[in-house]
This record gives structure tokens, C-alpha cells and sequence, in this order.
């Protein structure tokens, strides 16, 4: 059975909840292959994981067909991940790095933003990002909606991997993607009564990949997938009820009623479509403006400190600050002062020019 190995933060009750990354991969009829650095509960103190080991287990010795890497608040685990794809990279790697919420809260610090666009995103094959995320990356405001489609290539263009925006309204909901020749844009999937909360998308494009599907394709086919348009891989199957014995008897009396079986195959049926009943995350967020996120992405303050668990193979360095329990409302995991604003938003102006030329200097 092929393997699917999955990086990423598990933030209980949300998108990012390792459960539901686990469906998806099973569902697919595929085998879930997990490394979760950091495990934040809804009611008690984040747990840190030492995955150093587990990471070198599963670059050496694991044979997995795709590799899906999601929300990580560590800059080192990002690093190490880097370095691991450098010696021996022999699968196509899938990355929703969920730096900005859907509300407009920074997730990250400014050291896993650097960790993201230095180190990691040259071994990316496809990148998911909301349209805040794509206007940080791409080093530009997005104004209009055609300008989304500048951003995606733009980001191609530096990073070298294929690009999914998810839509919101300054996309009039649709999402873009460019796959290295073309841009396009991808029509929403409307999600079905109770599949708003089970399935993965990230982990959904990572199954795709495994399946042998192109770039151009896979994230349409996992829009259907975690929508329930497209039924689960592994569907199950109505048991066959058993054949009537048949029972010698002189030919004028020879009945057999089958009135019942039918009854028997509506049951089973009803059974089997209850197992069936996945379910996703809404893919549409809300538009904010890049000055919004200047304002707030830079890095933490020196005169803080958090302590976390490392290894003698991750080099030790401060966590981000704050704790994510709830990503609609909780806090974020570094806190801006207000009087570092300025100073913040001339770092991300700087960031900005810097990949404008690596841009340039590309084409």
C-alpha cells in the first residue's frame, strides 16, 4: 500500500487537527504516515514533540509517494525538513504553510517566514495559499482581481512550484491556479450537507499526487474530494445477501419467493452511506490588506523568551511566542508592539524588494 507522510502542527478542533488528516489519507485507501512537531489542546498547555528522530526514520527508511507539509511553528523542525528534502527528495511535496488565518491574524513569526521562503519552498512542488498569503509572497498588494493571477506567477517564478490562491471575495470566490505554463481559474465546489469539517484539503492534493495525478489536476480532483462530490476512495460495499437454498420439490409447486432480498440490500445500502459521510473546511477566506499584515508580521521581540523542547539535531532557538488553541480568536503566536509597528513594516517592505529581484533576476 503506497504512503502518504504528513509534517505538520496538530491544532485540536480546527483544520489542522491530525485526525482529520488521518480520514483523508485513509479514505483514499492510502497508508498515513504522521510527524507532529507541536500538539495544541483546547483546554490545556501546548505538548512539543522531538520529531528529529522521527524525520530521519522517515526519510531513510519510509518509501512514501507524497508529502503533504501544513501549518508549523517551529522554524527549525522547517529547516531540518529542508535539509532532509536536499540529500534525498524522490516524492512530490505539498505545502499549505497557513501563515495568515482566514480572519487576517498572523500564525507565525517572522523566523518561520524567513525558515518557509529561504529554505524550504525550493523543494515545494505545489504551494496553497489564501490571498493574503499569496500578496506576502508575491511581494505585491493584489488591488484587482486579475492581479491575483500576476501573484501566482510571480510566486512561480521566485519559488519555482505550482500555485492554488483560495478564492474570497476579492476574487469574487474563485480560486487561482498556475502550474508552471498556465494560469487559471478553478470554480468553487459547493460542499455537501456534512462534509464541512472531516477531510483535509492539504492532505487531499498530497493523495492526489500519490495517485500519479499531474499538477493541473490535482486540485480540482481534491476539491471534489473533500467536498463530497467525489465519493471516498474506499467506499463501502453491501454485503451480498446469501442465495435462497434451493430445495427439491415437484415442478408445479416450485416457488422460490425473493420478495425479501431486496429488503435486505436497501438495509446494507443505508448502512453502507452512513459510513459514508465526510466532510471539509470552507476554502473561501476574508480579504485583508497587505499593510494590514505589515503592520503585525515581524520578528519577536528579544527580551522574550519561551522555552520548548529540542534535540542535539535541531538547534536550539527561541519558539514563537503565544499559544494556538483557537485560530479564529486565540492569540497569535508573536504579539507586535505598537510602538515596533514602523520598524516592522520597513522589514517586510525590505523582505518584499529582496524577492522582487530574485524575480527579475529569474526572468
Amino acid at each position: 500500500m503506497r504512503t502518504v507522510l504528513t509534517i505538520s502542527d496538530s491544532v485540536e478542533g480546527t483544520s489542522f487537527d491530525l485526525l482529520r488528516c488521518t480520514a483523508t489519507i485513509k479514505d483514499f485507501g492510502l497508508d498515513p504516515l504522521a510527524v507532529v512537531p507541536r500538539i495544541s489542546y483546547k483546554d490545556e498547555a501546548p505538548e512539543e514533540n522531538d520529531v528529529s528522530e522521527m524525520l530521519d526514520y522517515a526519510f531513510s527508511e519510509c518509501e512514501f509517494s507524497s508529502l503533504a507539509i501544513g501549518f508549523i511553528t517551529n522554524p527549525d523542525v522547517i529547516s531540518y525538513i529542508a535539509g532532509k528534502l536536499e540529500q534525498n527528495k524522490t516524492a512530490p511535496v505539498v505545502c499549505c504553510p497557513s501563515l495568515i488565518s482566514e480572519e487576517g491574524e498572523i500564525l507565525v513569526d517572522g523566523n518561520v517566514y524567513s525558515a518557509l521562503s529561504d529554505r524550504l519552498l525550493k523543494f515545494v512542488d505545489f504551494l496553497v495559499v489564501n490571498t493574503m498569503e499569496a500578496e506576502a509572497f508575491c511581494g505585491f498588494e493584489c488591488r484587482a482581481k486579475n492581479d491575483f493571477l500576476r501573484a501566482a506567477k510571480k510566486i512561480f517564478n521566485v519559488y519555482g512550484c505550482g500555485v492554488f490562491i483560495k478564492g474570497d471575495d476579492r476574487t469574487d470566490g474563485q480560486n487561482i491556479l498556475f502550474d508552471g505554463q498556465k494560469n487559471q481559474w478553478v470554480a468553487p465546489v459547493p460542499v455537501k450537507p456534512g462534509y464541512e469539517d472531516r477531510y483535509s484539503f492539504l492532505t487531499a492534493l498530497a493523495c492526489e499526487y500519490a495517485a500519479g495525478n499531474p499538477t493541473n489536476l490535482v486540485a480540482s480532483l481534491a476539491l471534489e474530494f473533500v467536498s463530497g462530490k467525489e465519493e471516498p476512495k474506499e467506499e463501502v460495499k453491501a454485503a451480498e445477501p446469501e442465495p435462497a437454498p434451493q430445495v427439491e420439490e415437484p415442478k408445479e409447486e416450485v416457488k422460490v419467493e425473493a420478495e425479501p432480498v431486496p429488503e435486505q440490500r436497501e438495509e446494507v445500502h443505508e448502512e453502507a452511506q452512513e459510513v459514508k459521510a465526510p466532510v471539509t473546511s470552507s476554502l473561501v477566506s476574508p480579504a485583508k490588506s497587505i499593510r494590514d499584515i505589515a503592520r503585525t508580521m515581524g520578528a519577536p521581540s528579544p527580551d522574550e523568551e519561551v522555552q520548548h523542547a529540542v534535540t542535539s539535531n535541531i538547534e536550539k532557538k527561541p519558539d514563537p511566542k503565544g499559544e494556538v488553541t483557537n485560530l479564529a480568536s486565540s492569540r497569535m503566536l508573536f504579539d507586535a508592539k505598537v510602538n515596533q509597528s514602523i520598524t516592522d513594516l520597513q522589514a517586510l517592505k525590505d523582505r518584499l524588494n529582496h524577492l522582487n529581484k530574485l524575480a527579475d533576476s529569474g526572468k
